[in-house]
């Protein structure tokens, strides 16, 4: 499912739905799926890496079990090709390529992707596909959009391609929209079908027009980007980007020591360490719900306050540290205090920064 070139997502699926219902793959949709992967694993070579292939699995299980169209036996592989990518075929075969694993930003992300491929085999995609195009033709356009090279596609009439990217337009809403609704029912949060769509729609915006040839005709991924926040909001859907965008990471840490020690981190680095491991589960929370709603770096503030000092944002206790806390740190309180908060601001600073550098 990648914006307009890096995925038309020419996802050719499994499928044999039938109005007011769906049924399980035709003896005729595997054969044909079957040749078509035949035809891509001679290409392209299949990653067998256990880390990988195990992430995948675990995830589209549930995406599986939740899905409209039982009856489908999928088959999901990891491809080395050098394009972040995915692409699905007729009776449920499903690829990812590798360089996707290290695109998406969380879990989430990827069972976005993976719901979408899933939704074109549930609503018979790849079958209708197959009504409009020969196979040949269906195989060489299925390799341009999966690699990314116009080249491949130079064979195939732009008449029939011209069909086709008409026809994915309706497609590919059907499949993002039924991917929300995959999603809302697992532990994976819908949200990342939009921000994976917002960082391709950024991406979108520094390749020339010329370069999406054929497929010019594609939903725009700006335009995917609009009718999917806005599907969210109808539903009620929580759009709260750093669940999958795996932004600002907190993390508490039980340490062994001096007694039971707590410490928090921010990104993987040293927030706060306290003697009171409760203590900094609270802090913990207080920080997850101010960044679950973006909160900034300049609204931090910290202050003194008689005999302790606090840092605050949003009219929100953050911490509240005492002689005691700073005494065990081995510093003053004043130092402690402004220690956190620099720490704090800096993490922030500096996660936005590699934010936009990313996309």
């Amino acid at each position: 499912m990648r914006p307009a070139l890096i995925a038309l997502l020419i996802v050719l699926l499994a499928a044999g739905a039938v109005a007011g219902g769906v049924s399980p793959p035709s003896q005729e949709e595997v054969r044909i799926g079957r040749q078509l992967a035949t035809q891509i694993e001679a290409r392209y070579e299949v990653i067998t890496d256990p880390a990988l292939n195990d992430r995948m699995n675990r995830i589209a299980k549930a995406i599986v079990g939740v899905s409209d169209r039982q009856g489908v036996t999928y088959v999901f592989k990891v491809l080395d090709v050098d394009v972040a990518n995915a692409v699905s075929l007729p009776g449920g075969w499903i690829y990812v390529t590798k360089p996707m694993f290290e695109l998406v930003r969380s879990d989430h992300e990827l069972a976005a992707l993976l719901a979408h491929e899933i939704a074109h085999v549930a609503h018979a995609h790849g079958m209708e596909m197959l009504r409009r195009q020969n196979q040949a033709a269906l195989i060489t356009i299925l390799i341009a959009a999966l690699t990314r090279d116009p080249n491949v596609a130079a064979g195939v009439q732009l008449a029939s391609i011209g069909v086709l990217a008409h026809y994915t337009r309706d497609l590919e809403r059907d499949a993002d929209i039924t991917a929300l609704t995959y999603l809302a029912k697992t532990p994976y949060a819908p949200v990342g079908m939009l921000t994976l769509m917002e960082r391709f729609a950024r991406e979108e915006q520094y390749r020339p027009s010329v370069e999406l040839g054929a497929w010019a005709d594609h939903p725009k991924t700006t335009e995917r980007v609009i009718y999917i926040e806005e599907e969210m909001r109808r539903r009620g859907l929580p759009i709260v980007r750093r669940i999958s965008a795996n932004y600002l990471r907190l993390a508490v840490r039980e340490v062994k020591g001096r007694g039971t020690t707590g410490e928090l981190l921010l990104n993987e680095r040293p927030l706060l360490r306290l003697p009171d491991l409760d203590r900094v589960r609270e802090v913990a929370e207080r920080l997850d719900r101010l960044f679950n709603a973006d909160l900034r770096s300049f609204e931090v503030a910290a202050r003194q306050q008689g005999p302790v000092w606090v840092l605050a944002a949003r009219g929100t206790t953050i911490v509240t540290l005492t002689a005691a806390d700073a005494a065990w740190n081995d510093t003053t309180l004043r130092e402690l205090a402004l220690t956190v908060y620099a720490r704090l601001r800096a993490a922030m600073e500096d996660d936005l920064r590699r934010r936009k550098l990313s996309g």
